[in-house]
């Protein structure tokens, strides 16, 4: 009893007043983020745990359903032995900002505007870039979705908003270009770049540049270039014109 008083203490209540998703919502939500068998899908703020389920019987995932409630979280755990998906699923009486995320490959979320911008910086620097994010009827203000979707849940259309984590691009590049050497600049907000690539004694602005995850791509002039960024490298990089075989490319961040 010392422990749950001292939970309760600490979280007294839940701020957020539960309200269940759809079911045919939730497994949209799912359906958004291409949830496979190969993924763990946390649900922060879990309520009954129909998501959580779902993502294990209808997409053969992992699950974690992080929820402050009591109660509910019970609720949860009796649902997925009716479901016969325990042995996929797990179900924490936990504070969802005590959350350890680092292992989750999709997160869902069902809160408010105010608490998405609070957790938003956890979210970012816990999730690996290429993780996948879906936020039930609230966004994340400046950081433009890279997908929003209505759909026609029993009662009402609902608004669902998708984004993948980005890598970290931004910083001054060494890039090796063929035999030649040359500099990038780039400047990063979320999921979009801008900058400017320094080559052959000119420099161009860069177009199109955007992070999916740890790919990153841009065109600069003729060339669009396309690669993965892993840590202060760029690797598996490719520059196509429009006419021509594709060349490799590579860099390092220098600062």
């Amino acid at each position: 009893m010392a422990g749950c008083a001292d939970f309760h203490k600490r979280y007294p209540s839940p701020d957020i007043l539960f309200v269940a998703t759809p079911e045919q919502v939730g497994v949209e939500m799912l359906r958004m983020a291409a949830v496979s068998p190969q993924d763990i899908v946390y649900d922060l703020g879990s309520g009954d745990g129909r998501l959580v389920i779902a993502a294990a019987r209808e997409f053969g995932a992992r699950g974690v359903g992080v929820e402050i409630d009591a109660p509910l979280v019970q609720t949860s755990r009796d649902a997925a032995h009716a479901a016969n998906v325990a042995d996929r699923v797990t179900f924490l009486w936990q504070d969802l900002f005590a959350t350890d995320l680092h292992e989750a490959t999709v997160v869902t979320i069902y809160l408010r505007d105010d608490v998405n911008l609070k957790l938003r910086p956890k979210l970012l620097s816990e999730l690996q870039p290429g993780s996948r994010l879906v936020s039930h009827d609230f966004g994340m203000a400046d950081w433009t979705p890279d997908r929003v979707q209505r759909f026609q849940g029993p009662t009402r259309i609902h608004t669902l908003y998708f984004w993948v984590i980005p890598g970290h691009a931004e910083g001054v590049w060494q890039v090796r270009l063929g035999d030649g050497d040359a500099r990038l600049t780039l400047t990063q907000h979320y999921q979009t770049l801008a900058g400017t690539l320094a080559a052959d004694g000119r420099e161009e602005a860069l177009t199109q540049a955007r992070l999916a995850g740890d790919r990153i791509a841009f065109t600069a002039g003729e060339r669009a270039f396309a690669g993965k960024i892993v840590g202060d490298a760029i690797a598996d990089g490719t520059v196509r014109r429009a006419a021509g075989a594709p060349t490799s490319w590579s860099a390092r961040r220098a600062r």
